[in-house]
C-alpha cells in the first residue's frame, strides 16, 4: 500500500475540511494528524460563496467535505469548488460506504471518498494519489502584506507605496501594490501615475481572471514596482463575492509579496484579506479616536485567532500635537508597538503634491519603513544589529528625530 511521501505531508499538501458535525470533525482532524497533515481551515458549517472565495485565497491543495449532515449542499459546494478551481483535490467524506454515494459525489468532481472508521492505510493511499496528481515542481506561493488603517487620515496610502518600493530594493524580488480604496485610491497618484484599468476590472470579470488578463490591468514602475490601482473615476462599487479570492490566488502565484492597501473595501472583500495575509500591519496615531479603532480591530481579529499575525505601526510618532504618550497607546491596544514612523509632514506633502516618492529621498520616515521591509524580506534589521552590539537602537535614535515643520 502507498504511504504518504514526506513531501506530501505537513510541508507540502494542505488541507481544509468541512465538517459540520463537531464530534466527527475532531475525529477526522486527529486522523489527518496523526498522518502528519496540515489542516489550515475547520469550517463547522457548509461554507457560503465568500467563505469558498476566502478557501480559494488559502491555496489549499486538499478540501474533505462531509456528506453526512446535508448531502445536497455538500454535492454543491464539491461542485463549487471544483468548478472554482480543478487543481484542489476534493474528497468526499462519510460514515456510510454508498456506492451510489460515492457516484453522485464523483459527477460533481470529488477525487476521492473517505469512509469511518478512518483508517491510516486509506488515508495514506487517498493523500498518495493527491500528492500524484500535483505538478512535479509547485511554485512557492508569494508573501501577503496588508495594511489596515485604524481610521481615515492616518497615513496608510503614504506608507504602503514607500514600504512597497522599500521591499523592492531590499529583497529583489517581485512586489505588487493592490489599491482597495476604490473609490478614491490614491497609490498610483503617489507614484506619479494614473491607471487606465484597475482592480475593479479584475473583481468585475472573475470568469476572465487569470494571470493574462490580470497582466493588462497592471501598472509597470519605473522601480520594478508592479501595481493594480484605484480607478480613476469616482463611482459606487458593488464587488462580486466570487472574485477577490481568486484575485488574490493569481496575484501570489505570480509575484513573490502582495503588499495591499485596504482602504475602505467591502466587507466581504476586507475578510478575505484578514483570511489570506501573512501579516496585518495595523495603522494607527496616538489620538484617541485611531487607538479606539485600533483596538476594535485588534479585538476582532483575536475573536478569530487571527491577531498573531497583527504589527501595529505608530505613524507621526514623534509629533508634538497631543497628549497621549506610548505607554499609554500600549495600554489601550493591548499589544506592544512593533514600529514607529516619525513625522514629517513637510516632506509627505511635497512628495503627495510632486508624485515623487518618499523612498527616492533619505528622509526619517523612509528610514523606518526600509527597517519594516528588511524584517519583511528576512534581512536583519539595523534595530536588530545594534541589539546583538547592546546598543539601545531607539534610545540614541531619539536625539536624532528631525524636528517637526
Amino acid at each position: 500500500m502507498p504511504s504518504i511521501p514526506d513531501s506530501a505531508k505537513s510541508t507540502y499538501l494542505s488541507v481544509a475540511v468541512i465538517v459540520p458535525d463537531a464530534t466527527r470533525r475532531r475525529s477526522l482532524v486527529t486522523a489527518l494528524a496523526g498522518a502528519e497533515l496540515t489542516v489550515v481551515r475547520e469550517f463547522v458549517d457548509y461554507p457560503s460563496q465568500a467563505d469558498l472565495s476566502e478557501l480559494a485565497g488559502l491555496n489549499c491543495h486538499v478540501v474533505i467535505v462531509d456528506l453526512d449532515e446535508d448531502i445536497q449542499q455538500a454535492l454543491a459546494v464539491i461542485a463549487s469548488i471544483c468548478g472554482h478551481n480543478s487543481a484542489i483535490t476534493v474528497m468526499a467524506y462519510s460514515s456510510k460506504n454508498d456506492l451510489t454515494l460515492m457516484r453522485r459525489s464523483m459527477q460533481v468532481g470529488a477525487r476521492e471518498f473517505l469512509t469511518e472508521p478512518l483508517l491510516p492505510e486509506a488515508i495514506g493511499e487517498a493523500f498518495a494519489r493527491a500528492f500524484a496528481r500535483r505538478p512535479s515542481q509547485e511554485k512557492k506561493t508569494g508573501k501577503t502584506l496588508a495594511f489596515v488603517p485604524s481610521k481615515g487620515g492616518v497615513g496608510v496610502t503614504t506608507i504602503v507605496l514607500n514600504f512597497a518600493l522599500a521591499l523592492r530594493k531590499e529583497s529583489g524580488a517581485k512586489v505588487v501594490v493592490v489599491d482597495l480604496d476604490f473609490e478614491l485610491g490614491e497609490v498610483a497618484l503617489g507614484l506619479g501615475m494614473s491607471t487606465t484599468f484597475s482592480v475593479a476590472d479584475a473583481l468585475l470579470n472573475p470568469a476572465r481572471l487569470d494571470k493574462e488578463f490580470l497582466s493588462t490591468l497592471l501598472l509597470r514602475h519605473s522601480s520594478g514596482l508592479a501595481i493594480l490601482g484605484a480607478s480613476e473615476e469616482y463611482n459606487f462599487f458593488h464587488a462580486p463575492i466570487d472574485g477577490a479570492g481568486k484575485l488574490f490566488q493569481i496575484l501570489r502565484s505570480e509575484f513573490d509579496y502582495v503588499v495591499i492597501d485596504t482602504g475602505t473595501s467591502h466587507s466581504h472583500i476586507q475578510e478575505t484579506v484578514f483570511g489570506i495575509a501573512d501579516t496585518l500591519y495595523l495603522v494607527t496615531e496616538m489620538t484617541f479616536p485611531a487607538l479606539r479603532n485600533a483596538r476594535r480591530v485588534i479585538s476582532f481579529l483575536s475573536s478569530r485567532d487571527e491577531s498573531r499575525k497583527v504589527e501595529v505601526i505608530i505613524n507621526r510618532s514623534t509629533s508634538r500635537h497631543g497628549s497621549i504618550d506610548e505607554s499609554s497607546a500600549t495600554k489601550a491596544l493591548t499589544r506592544p508597538i512593533n514600529w514607529r514612523i516619525p513625522n514629517s509632514y513637510a516632506a509627505a506633502r511635497a512628495a503627495q503634491d510632486s508624485g515623487i516618492p518618499l523612498a527616492t529621498a533619505n528622509s526619517s520616515i523612509t528610514q523606518a519603513l526600509v527597517q519594516m521591509a528588511k524584517a519583511a524580506c528576512g534581512k536583519p534589521t539595523d534595530i536588530e544589529k545594534e541589539a546583538s552590539k547592546g546598543f539601545n537602537f531607539f534610545r540614541s535614535k531619539a536625539l536624532q528625530v528631525p524636528a517637526e515643520t
